[in-house]
């Protein structure tokens, strides 16, 4: 059933609208503007045209099938149009208005029986009060996207409405993540995060998924699921609601009564998925494992063209469960000739010295390329600046082919610079690799990557044996 959300043959939008700026008009708009190639029947009592696309006044009145309705209408209303999808045979339902469990009274008695009909009716749910989906085949969400919508690999499960939307929107039109779908489930009044979660994790095309809840439908049920899928693909898990004041917030926000810390801790360590404690890491750790490969170990070559931040670097490194082993005979014999001749190179990697000898780029097609190629290194953290010197790898895209040759992990981190330059490194290279401004977000990210492969390794090899 969860096909009828993500693959329609056809999409009806019950409140549609001609008028800019109405929630109708840019839902539409999304749908006309996607790859979505079914029929489109946009739903308006006042209206014969919508969008240049022919209107109806009720989804009776639609003449084709209709696989899947979108509400943008009162909450008043909800009830009786849900009545309608059942009798018209739809078989999924988005509802992303607001105005029932999260605000009690009538509108919790609405949702109730919205979900009464829908079981009834072999009819599946989303919503209410969420923003909808993103994708490049179909696009319902309430927020305007305002570029291609990338046909990635990553899928983001929100249960806020205006997050997955802006989060949404920022990903499309800065390019900051290789997304696949986007799904805001609001108050899951029926689907929920264990049905999406088991159905995106028998997904081919999804090969990371990153979830935000503020509470879990069914713990039980999670950690069945969960086991399974994060022991073939990432799963990123923010809970949001772990302190009192949170699970105040989440059940004003959602109406989610939110689940303790203690049960969300125990889940995620007993079905492998990675913890995130906010929304950047969420997009982070998401960014990391959807663009590197998964290394087999801990150890990391630090390179960097300042001494202090390999000094500050190695400290984070440690507090993270990683390791900075020293390089091979064999690699300091290959890089010596970039180096001070008594000076030797070591892990962290000082690229100072060869920078004002032979500039930039070509340090880094020797003094990168050579801890990457140490059997002693399983991941590399480089440090960049944003000064003008920085642009020559930057357009010969360096730093991507020597990750490409060696396929183990890298992570950028800027520090000081120009924001001129700051702003083109992590542009240009965040399109390829993750780019961080912060020393600590880098060093964590990638810990929670190693991490992962290393549990992934000890799988393989204990079904090996």
């Amino acid at each position: 059933m969860m096909e009828f959300f993500f693959k329609p043959k056809s999409v009806a939008v019950i409140g549609a609208s001609s008028k800019p700026g109405k929630l109708g008009y840019v839902c539409l708009k999304n749908i006309i503007n996607c790859d979505f190639s079914g029929d489109i029947y946009p739903v308006n009592p006042k209206a014969e045209e919508v969008q240049g696309i022919p209107a109806y006044h009720s989804l009776a009145e639609v003449p084709g099938e209709v696989d899947l309705a979108v509400f943008l209408i009162s909450a008043k209303f909800a009830v009786k149009t849900m009545e309608v999808c059942a009798q018209k045979g739809v078989k999924a339902v988005i509802i992303q208005s607001m105005g029932f469990k999260e605000v009690g009274g009538e509108g919790k008695l609405i949702e109730e029986k919205i979900v009464d009909i829908a079981r009834l009716n072999n009819i599946r749910v989303i919503g209410p009060n969420c923003s909808g989906i993103v994708s490049r085949n179909i696009a319902t969400t309430i927020y305007p996207m305002e570029a291609e919508i990338p046909n990635g690999n990553v899928v983001l499960i929100g249960q806020s409405g205006l997050l997955a939307a802006g989060m949404a929107s920022d990903i499309v039109v800065n390019q900051t993540l290789n997304i696949n779908k986007v799904c805001s489930i609001g108050n899951k009044c029926d689907v929920n995060e264990n049905d999406l979660l088991e159905y995106f994790g028998d997904d081919e095309q999804t090969e990371v998924i990153s979830m935000y809840l503020e509470n879990i439908a069914d713990g039980r049920r999670l950690v069945k699921i969960a086991k399974k899928v994060a022991a073939k693909k990432p799963v990123i898990f923010l809970n949001g609601g772990r302190s009192t004041a949170g699970a105040k917030a989440a059940m004003s926000h959602t109406g989610s009564i939110a689940s303790s810390a203690i049960v969300v801790n125990t889940a995620i360590r007993q079905t492998g998925m990675i913890a995130a404690d906010d929304f950047t890491e969420l997009m982070d750790f998401a960014k990391v494992f959807s663009t590197q490969p998964v290394p087999t170990g801990n150890r990391v070559a630090v390179v960097t063209a300042a001494g202090s931040v390999g000094v500050v670097v190695s400290d984070l490194c440690e507090a993270h469960g990683l390791v900075l082993p020293k390089l091979t005979a064999e690699t300091i014999e290959s890089l010596k000739d970039v180096f001070e001749e008594n000076m030797p190179p070591d892990n962290p990697v000082d690229l100072y010295y060869s920078i004002t000898k032979i500039g930039l780029n070509k340090t880094l097609e020797t003094t990168l390329a050579g801890p990457l190629a140490d059997p002693n290194i399983d991941a590399a953290i480089l440090i960049l600046a944003g000064f003008e010197y920085s642009m020559e790898p930057i357009e010969k895209k360096t730093v991507q082919k020597i990750a490409k040759q060696y396929g183990k992990p890298i992570v950028i981190c800027m520090l000081i610079g120009h924001n001129k330059y700051k702003n083109i490194i992590r542009e240009e290279l965040g399109k390829d690799l993750p780019v961080f401004t912060s020393l600590y977000s880098g060093v964590k990210a990638l810990s929670k990557l190693c991490e992962y492969g290393i549990r992934q390794h000890k799988r393989e090899t204990l079904n090996e044996n």
